[in-house]
């Protein structure tokens, strides 16, 4: 649960900046949310439900359409989809990205890692929590 609430934070603070920094947030924003997890799975309906929430909020002016499955962009493409536009919100995995984030691939290491993810979340956010201090 507290993985899920880490990873809403931070599409939350993407959307935001988003917002700011394209000066858009008085008309109406339609943005695509690229998610690699099939449809049926909990972390594409919480992607759904997070979507619903921002519109709700916004009074309607923010919609989020959420593409699952990987039919915008695949999961190892992600992070290049919203670098590019292809998509504005993106979900996927450090570890398809091989080389992209080498501080972060440090919880991969079978020396360094830890044997559970919760572990290795609780370490890499730890990590960061140093790091922007």
């Amino acid at each position: 649960m507290k993985q899920e609430r880490g990873i809403f934070f931070f599409l939350s603070l993407s959307l935001m900046g988003f917002l700011f920094f394209n000066s858009v947030a008085f008309g109406q924003v339609k943005l695509t949310d690229s998610i690699f997890f099939p449809a049926p799975h909990k972390m594409a309906a919480l992607s759904v439900e997070w979507g619903k929430e921002i519109e709700k909020r916004t009074n309607g002016r923010v919609k989020i359409t959420v593409h699952p499955g990987g039919t915008l962009t695949p999961a190892d493409q992600c992070y290049d989809g919203v670098v590019k536009g292809i998509s504005d919100i993106g979900m996927s995995l450090f570890a398809y990205t091989r080389g992209r984030f080498p501080l972060t691939e440090v919880v991969d290491l079978p020396s360094l890692g830890s044997k559970s993810g919760w572990a290795s979340t609780k370490l890499i956010n730890e990590y960061y929590k140093k790091l922007g201090n």
